[in-house]
């Protein structure tokens, strides 16, 4: 009737911009019915069978709701709004919103947020139709606005045409924008990646990282006043409600703020402020539609996958590749980021990720996080001392670099050391402050890895930069990257089989022939062994067509992390090596393993089952590394200065790996990490060890021991910057800001308690092998006399040398 009257009343166009979402509003409502009306028919017996077939993520929209928590969420909304209200007064600009609050935490969970939506499906349509509309409107702008073929723009030389791309993606931003946080957080990523998404749509983007489209300021007046439990003015002449007399005796919660946001992001906006106790204060505001926007598009993704599965199905045409890939369920995936991103707007939770992760770096002494002012905060406004420093955009090209490599080098050892990573730092969550260190801003997004998979992130480092692919293949085997075991087809029209067991020593046969082909795929792309983006290209378009492989959930926001990352690093250094610096943390979790599997394997690579030394594999790593040993850094003049050359030959690349491992080594010797490491040394059999090194295969050995002792002792002592001393200016007159990294009073501490930790445990070592040499008898007393020798020998060497 509706539709018959439309007719007769309006144009075609208007009928159908009625009818369609009419009829999504009834296809999503009437998803269960559909089977009930298929078995009335015959065709299906009941409606269970119906979804039986289905994957989870179709299943899910046809679950029964009789045993829903959705009555229990709403006794909670009920009684939480009841108590809300008699402890605050409610601002009535957030009340379109207010119905979302409570799932606040259900993680987004499809349980709970199912229920929500079945009962208001025309949310979840006209989210679909506004996606829909707003990108399909940003793809014509952009393409109408597209300069003409072969038109090369230069700074300053064509000035319309590049005014003309500046608004083109100015607009794209304002499209993106509008559609809430999700959408930023994806186009924030793509911001970072120009060989996908073109360099002139990358540029744009990344005005999406600090200049987001801002809410109303009335808005966040409204929920700083209702979190704050705050009746009065925000500031002077700031926040005054209409019934509210304005004056100065009038008690504010800020001595002042700014009356326009300083900066819009994805999930909030921040204001500049002084606090009463005279704290020049930065204040995050939430967007009072974030919780609301992250629950439809949670739901979106669902709907659209559930849809799309069912239609497989019914029509038969999935293919056995995606049968196989669904034991990787799309539906956990969604599960993680809608999680995860849902973290991200509980302001409580971020201030306390803030001081964890902030804690968790103090041993680099370079890494540091905006200090939060609780008494202002709460679980929508976050109020934080204001950062003096400046982003990527407005530092020198030291400065920015010298950012860049704090953030790789914070990022990559919490990856393989701390397990605790920024999953966010995109240039608009990064800034180098006035006293050299680089400060991570925004904690919502946070990734915590497990032991297991830091070490086999650290062997993959590793491998790479070693070119050890099979020990990379291992890697990615051992942190569910690749089936175990492993699956492998010749083309796309074979199905998936496992590639071979060896029936005598049970070793996956396909390791070798995976690792082979990974060797072929990163000697072909560009960057092979320099660029994450180039592994993950080789993966994707190389090996994922013949070789089973799988995202793990964990690891999508650590993809995201390096990517964005790596993207920064090009743009201040083309020729930046993410795994070189990733290099010395790598070889700290390499030496200090923690989970079981990993120290049964660190103790027979050193050791064999009677603890006697591995002799044959630590020759032929001296033979890898066997290229002018020696510290090749430069020193400044300054002795509290480090400078590091950057100069990629091989040799001193060779040489820089040395000093890795030596420090590794030193600074675990003194730390709560190395207990592994110092119990290998314990049980070695150093009668065994003297013997070899006295013997002749050991020359290689010992001319790399004179010369290592040699550059040591040619080196003046080796200290780090102290913040306090605030050298800058006669830094940048000395040597590249760059290659210096500042060092707190904290971290400054650590290394002196390690220093003396070291010092007490070399000398107990070396006091039970010297008592150990005295107990074997005249094995002991002439590994004694060798030793003597040996060590007159090297000290001279070294002398003369």
């Amino acid at each position: 009737m509706a539709l018959r009257q439309c007719r007769r009343r309006r144009s075609p166009a208007a009928c159908s911009s009625t009818f369609v979402p009419a009829l999504l509003v009834l296809v999503i409502s009437s998803t269960i019915a559909s089977c009930d009306a298929f078995a009335a028919l015959g065709g299906l017996p009941t409606v269970a069978p119906c979804f039986s077939a289905l994957p989870a993520s179709a299943t899910a929209l046809a679950e029964p709701l009789t045993s829903s928590p959705l009555a229990t969420i709403d006794k909670q909304h009920d009684t939480t709004t009841a108590n809300s209200t008699t402890s605050t007064k409610q601002q009535k600009l957030l009340d379109p919103w207010r119905e979302y609050d409570y799932l606040r935490d259900s993680e987004l969970e499809d349980t709970y947020i199912r229920p929500f939506f079945m009962s208001r499906p025309h949310l979840i349509v006209g989210r679909l139709l506004q996606v829909a509309q707003t990108l399909r409107k940003a793809k014509m702008e952009w393409d109408a606005a597209a300069p003409p073929p072969g038109t090369v723009v230069v700074s300053g030389a064509i000035k319309s045409e590049q005014l003309a791309l500046t608004d083109r993606g100015a607009r794209l931003c304002d499209r993106i924008s509008s559609l809430g946080p999700v959408a930023v957080k994806i186009a924030q990523t793509l911001s970072q990646r120009p060989d996908l998404v073109g360099k002139e749509a990358s540029e744009a983007f990344k005005t999406l990282q600090t200049a987001n489209t801002p809410f109303d300021d009335d808005l966040a007046w409204a929920v700083i006043k209702e979190n704050l439990q705050w009746d009065g003015p925000i500031a002077p002449g700031v926040g005054v409600d209409g019934n509210s007399i304005d004056n100065k005796d009038q008690t504010t919660l800020f001595a002042s703020i700014t009356e326009k946001p300083a900066a819009a992001a994805s999930l909030g906006q921040v204001y500049r402020a002084m606090t009463h106790e005279g704290i020049d204060v930065a204040v995050k505001v939430q967007r009072p539609d974030a919780m609301s926007i992250l629950a439809k598009d949670a739901m979106c993704f669902r709907v659209l996958l559930a849809i799309r599965d069912f239609v497989k199905v019914v029509t038969n045409s999935e293919t056995n590749d995606e049968k196989v890939r669904k034991k990787q369920d799309i539906g956990t995936v969604i599960n993680r980021v809608a999680r995860d991103i849902l973290r991200e707007i509980d302001y409580e939770q971020e201030a306390q990720n803030s001081k964890k992760y902030r804690d968790s770096l103090a041993f680099l002494g370079f890494v540091t996080t905006p200090t939060v002012v609780h008494e202002y905060s709460s679980k929508r406004v976050l109020v934080t001392e204001w950062v003096k420093g400046d982003h990527l955009d407005k530092l020198s090209t030291e400065e920015g670099l010298a950012m860049t490599r704090m953030a790789v080098e914070a990022c990559t050892a919490s990856l393989v050391l701390t397990g605790y990573v920024h999953a966010d730092p995109h240039e608009g969550n990064l800034m180098f402050s006035n006293d050299g260190r680089i400060v991570f801003l925004d904690f919502g997004l946070m990734s915590e890895v497990d032991d297991f998979i830091m070490e086999a992130f650290a062997r993959g480092i590793q491998g790479t930069l070693a070119e050890d692919w099979r020990e990379v293949t291992k890697a990615f085997k051992d942190s569910g990257f690749i089936t175990d075991p492993i699956s492998y087809r010749a083309n796309d029209k074979e199905k998936w089989h496992t590639f071979g067991i060896d029936e005598v020593t049970g070793e996956d046969l396909g390791l070798a022939q995976l690792a082979q082909d990974m060797e072929k795929g990163m000697k072909k792309v560009e960057g092979g062994t320099s660029r994450f983006g180039a592994l993950a290209t080789v993966l994707n378009k190389e090996l994922s067509p013949n070789w089973l492989m799988f995202t793990p959930p964990y690891v999508l926001l650590l993809i995201r992390t390096f990517l964005t990352l790596e993207g920064i690093a090009a743009k201040v250094d083309p020729d930046f090596n993410i795994y070189e610096t990733a290099m010395p943390w790598a070889m700290r979790r390499a030496l200090s393993p923690m989970t079981e599997d990993g120290i049964k394997a660190f103790r027979s690579t050193l050791l064999t089952e009677s603890n006697r030394i591995q002799w044959a594999r630590l020759m032929d790593l001296l033979k890898e590394n066997d290229a002018g040993v020696g510290d090749n850094r430069d020193i400044t003049e300054d002795p509290d200065l480090v400078e590091i050359d950057t100069e990629t030959s091989e040799l001193k690349s060779k040489a820089a790996t040395q000093h890795v491992v030596a420090d590794a080594l030193g600074t675990l010797l003194g730390s709560s990490e190395g207990k592994t490491l110092r119990r290998v040394i314990r049980d070695l059999d150093s009668t065994d060890l003297i013997a070899k090194l006295s013997s002749k295969e050991a020359r290689p050995m010992r001319r790399a021991a004179i010369q290592a002792a040699g550059g040591a002792l040619s080196l003046p002592s080796i200290k780090f910057w102290k913040t306090k001393k605030k050298k800058t200016n006669d830094v940048s007159k000395t040597v590249s800001i760059a290659n210096v990294r500042p060092s707190s009073d904290e971290s400054t501490a650590m290394r002196k308690r390690q220093t003396k930790w070291r010092k007490k445990v070399f000398w107990l070592l070396l006091a039970s092998h010297f008592h150990r040499q005295i107990e074997a008898g005249w094995r002991g007393a002439w590994a004694l006399l060798s030793l003597s020798w040996l060590s007159v020998r090297i000290s001279t060497g070294a002398c003369v040398r």
